[in-house]
């Protein structure tokens, strides 16, 4: 059973998304409200990708693969707008550039879309979203905002991407190149639980945060 507890990572992201459903109302923006929009679309993809495996018996790489093609450069662009200062908006307009050429040169060159992960995809839009993160936080701790971080929105978003791509991301590097026998039980439990962390830092943030802090 623990080896098919990943597959229960869509009742995280229906949960999350349920909850900014529910305090919809007191987002600050169209920024926050797309947010929300992208729980659902990662609830909605772990669907997909069970019905799939369910339909054709095959592993559901094509759809992880279209669902990564979507949020990473999604997780770029919310960070962009998020931004206050122009030369971290200007970083993270390259790292959007660099990401899609990405894509289109794996696709062409390296890898199938439908018979594996696009992982030097995933590794280079997870580290363009890490150093982004970063950016984001030195901004907000530098401003009058250091003292109600609780209070904003955007705030507990990104803390839930950190808190899943920042051990996800070495997770994934291990199973590549040094634990490609690991058990599916280990693996299905790391999994389940950084939707956890990332899940309960987006219910946190719809709780405890004020509509008026809108950075």
């Amino acid at each position: 059973m623990l080896a098919d507890l990943r597959l229960y990572t869509v009742f995280l992201a229906l949960l999350s998304g349920m909850f900014g459903i529910i305090y919809w109302y007191k987002l600050p923006n169209n920024k926050a409200k797309f947010f929300v929009l992208s729980i659902w679309l990662s609830a909605i993809t772990e669907l997909i990708g069970i019905f799939y495996t369910q339909i054709t018996g095959q592993v559901n790489y094509m759809v992880f693969n279209i669902y990564m093609f979507i949020i990473l450069p999604y997780y770029i662009l919310f960070l962009k707008s998020i931004f206050q200062l122009t030369k971290n908006k200007q970083i993270a307009n390259v790292c959007f550039a660099l990401f899609v050429l990405s894509v289109f040169l794996n696709l062409i060159f390296f890898q199938d879309v439908v018979e594996e992960v696009c992982f030097n995809n995933f590794a280079i839009g997870v580290v363009m979203i890490l150093i982004l993160s970063c950016l984001y936080l030195m901004e907000l701790f530098n401003s009058t905002l250091i003292l109600s971080l609780k209070d904003t929105i955007f705030f507990w978003f990104v803390l839930g991407i950190l808190l899943f791509y920042v051990p996800f991301l070495p997770f994934m590097l291990s199973l590549r190149w040094f634990l490609s026998g690991i058990h599916e039980t280990t693996y299905s439990l790391v999994i389940f639980f950084l939707n956890v962390l990332m899940n309960t830092s987006f219910i946190f943030g719809f709780i405890w945060s004020k509509k008026r802090y809108h950075y």
